[in-house]
């Protein structure tokens, strides 16, 4: 018998790529992945622009901060411990000049803190909280105070790791044989002079010893440390680190900063030239006191807010100002003038306002809207007042008082 077999059948394929190039067609291909992820990444930078323009245009050019360290250990800081303030240095961003400045405040310095009386700066944030601080160290300064960072010991020693460590000079070998431990022991802290790059641990003891000199000294170096992480962060190397660090700041920083102050303050922070500039007020500015209990203090001396003044510049010390009386209350003027010179600014005028008015106004001339922002903090006054006038008077700054000025 004869199979019954039918001749094998070729199947024509669904999709003949051989066909399509004959037909002269390009052939189909899939999903251009690589296209896909360079609009993404397009998209993405459009949208980082786009908030990075948004915090240049709705912050002030002009931005401080002040940056607290507090000696709370990690088991207090557990216990719901606040601790005390021993690092208080103001850093002060300006991008437009651009500049980055910094003022370190001493610890034992005798003030008045608002609802609580004398006692000592460092325990500001301890008594009152952030805005007590703030206020605290804005009364001293004679200069506003618009955010604040605290950070705790363990929080320095992850930021400087998560940089990658941080080069600082040391000008004079250090020893310490009293160097106080996380477990409230002592240890022996060495650290020798010249280019040393430092870890966490090692640049937390860099700014917290002041076994063999003083506080001043011991502020100084913490302005080091500071800076050293800045230049840490510009170096090109290090930018792989961002994310880390970013992280290290959200889980060791307590601030008030929105994210468009930050941004706004980190731009400042990259287009300043070098190294920032520093001033420690030390006994040039300050009277060591002694207190009722025996207790070393320092009392400020009255140079002190016109020296913070000239050294923040901005136009502050070289700023004119005219002031004028539209409150209707005599030798509220020349009153407002003597604050104002306190502070470090030049009075241009005293007179009267044309008429009375219910608001105190401030106007600006172009390019002296950061002195005249400090001016409006001087007196009270909301920064959002502030106006700019490329055709004012003689004065780089003019107020006019009205009935709310006090």
């Amino acid at each position: 018998m004869t199979p019954d077999v039918q001749p094998t059948q070729r199947l024509t394929p669904a999709y003949d790529p051989a066909a399509e190039y004959a037909s002269g067609d390009e052939p189909r291909r899939g999903p251009n992945i690589a296209g896909f992820v360079v609009r993404l990444l397009l998209v993405g930078l459009l949208l980082i622009g786009a908030v990075v323009a948004a915090a240049l245009l709705v912050t002030p050019t002009r931005e401080s901060l002040l940056i607290m360290g507090s000696d709370a250990r990690p088991d207090e800081i557990k216990l719901g411990v606040v601790g005390r303030t021993d690092t208080l240095l103001l850093l002060v961003a300006d991008r437009a000049t651009p500049r980055l400045a910094m003022v370190s405040v001493p610890r034992d310095l005798w003030v008045a803190i608002p609802s609580h009386g004398q006692e000592r700066i460092n325990a500001a944030f301890e008594l009152g909280g952030a805005q007590t601080a703030k206020q605290t160290v804005s009364n001293l300064l004679g200069q506003r105070v618009d955010r604040y960072a605290l950070i705790g010991l363990q929080g320095v020693r992850d930021v400087v790791d998560a940089v990658g460590g941080v080069d600082i000079t040391v000008a004079q070998a250090i020893h310490d044989d009293t160097y106080p431990t996380d477990d409230y022991g002592i240890q022996t802290v060495d650290i020798p002079a010249g280019r040393q790059h430092m870890d966490g641990d090692t640049a937390l003891k860099y700014a917290r010893t002041r076994h063999q000199d003083s506080d001043f000294g011991r502020i100084a170096r913490q302005q080091q440390v500071v800076a050293a992480v800045r230049a840490a962060l510009l170096s090109p190397t290090n930018w792989p680190r961002i994310p880390a660090v970013a992280a290290a700041i959200q889980k060791s920083i307590q601030t008030d900063l929105s994210p468009l102050d930050a941004i706004a303050i980190g731009a400042a922070v990259l287009r300043g030239q070098g190294d920032p500039d520093r001033l420690v007020i030390d006994t040039a500015l300050v009277n060591p006191i002694t207190g009722q209990d025996g207790a070393y203090l320092l009392d400020p001396k009255p140079e002190l807010k016109p020296a913070v003044a000239r050294f923040l510049g901005a136009g502050t010390s070289a700023a004119s100002v005219e002031i004028l009386n539209g409150a209707g209350v005599a030798g509220l003027a020349a009153r407002t003038a003597d604050r104002l010179t306190q502070t470090g600014f030049v009075i241009a005028n005293v007179g009267d306002a044309p008429r009375t008015q219910p608001q105190t106004t401030i106007i600006a001339r172009t390019g002296a809207r950061s002195a005249a922002e400090q001016v409006a903090t001087t007196l009270g006054v909301p920064t959002a007042r502030v106006t700019e006038s490329a055709s004012l008077g003689t004065a780089d700054v003019q107020v006019t008082l009205g009935t709310d000025a006090r």
